[in-house]
């Protein structure tokens, strides 16, 4: 079977359906798609014809939009085609569910769900992958980090998954984590792999001081509820691990939700202080995403309005 795939690109949860979609597809090709790019990439493989050149088609850690969701399902052969598996709430906050060839689910039997987490259980039910101890590592460790269950279980190997990501990028961390699977019983780092993430952390300490010291803070509204916001310049590889570092020097500012504007992306990413839903204000402003992380396109005008009403630097 020749099969399609688009993932999210930019986390350990993306690129784990993309590892575990090599793992049990001979013929398999990879999109990897940025949040908010899904519906062009997805329009694109239609409007070319690329689509046509696959039996199956799937779309993980990430949702199809209207109105490419109402395209689909009135194709036929592209609604037998096509399947969607996300967890992200503001998905069904949108009613992108609706469609029988998408699955958004938030949690199981009690267990947060991530997009690896669904993909893999999904792959085994129905296309013959078959689990193995080093797979439920991988899969679970990604889990736990994409949802932020490591924080409780202070599962480190979790993090050190996500740091070796943003230090080597998605195709040598893709190498890497499939040399792992095809020739190791389990997962462990080696003596260059600790150092690399030595390096992040070195890296994090020294920046991170003059980032936070750049904060410039927003009192936003949204539906009726005040947010406050502490919005600073950062690294996309940074955005985990900055709300933490505002907990552990005391929140100055006494913020609710950092906002970090992305650098080296076209995204802000949210980040929960206190116990507040993020989402709220990442859906605010065109965005998406969970209750403790969450982002919206630089490019929406009403955060664009924003920043320009509260006279932020970029």
């Amino acid at each position: 079977m020749k099969v399609l795939l688009f993932t999210h690109s930019e986390d350990i949860d993306g690129i784990g359906c993309a590892i575990l979609a090599k793992q049990t597809f001979a013929d398999c090709m990879v999109i990897p798609t940025k949040t908010f790019d899904v519906n062009k990439n997805v329009g694109e493989a239609i409007k070319s014809g690329l689509i046509n050149e696959f039996d199956k088609v799937f779309v993980t850690d990430i949702c199809i939009k209207e109105p490419l969701l109402s395209e689909i399902n009135s194709n036929p052969d592209l609604r037998r085609k096509v399947v969607v598996i996300d967890h992200h709430k503001s998905e069904i906050t949108e009613g992108n569910d609706k469609y029988d060839f998408v699955s958004i689910t938030l949690e199981k039997d009690g267990r947060k769900e991530s997009g690896t987490s669904l993909f893999y259980q999904f792959l085994v039910d129905n296309y013959g992958l078959i689990s193995s101890p080093i797979l439920d590592q991988l899969v679970e460790w990604t889990r736990q980090y994409d949802v932020y269950d490591w924080v409780q279980t202070n599962n480190q190997n979790a993090r050190k998954l996500h740091i070796l990501f943003e230090m080597l990028g998605y195709d040598k961390y893709y190498e890497l984590i499939s040399a792992k699977l095809n020739n190791e019983a389990s997962i462990s780092f080696n003596q260059y792999e600790e150092e690399v993430i030595t390096t992040y952390f070195n890296n994090f300490n020294n920046d991170m001081k003059s980032i936070v010291n750049g904060m410039q803070v927003v009192l936003l509204e949204i539906d009726g509820i005040f947010y406050k916001v502490g919005y600073v310049n950062c690294p996309y590889k940074y955005r985990n691990d900055i709300n933490d570092y505002i907990k552990n020097t005391g929140n100055l500012n006494d913020i609710d939700i950092v906002g970090m504007i992305i650098t080296d992306r076209d995204t802000v990413s949210y980040r929960q202080i206190k116990e507040v839903d993020v989402s709220k204000v990442a859906e605010y402003f065109g965005g998406k995403g969970h209750f403790a992380a969450s982002s919206n396109p630089k490019e929406n005008d009403e955060f664009k309005r924003m920043l320009i009403r509260n006279r932020i630097n970029q």
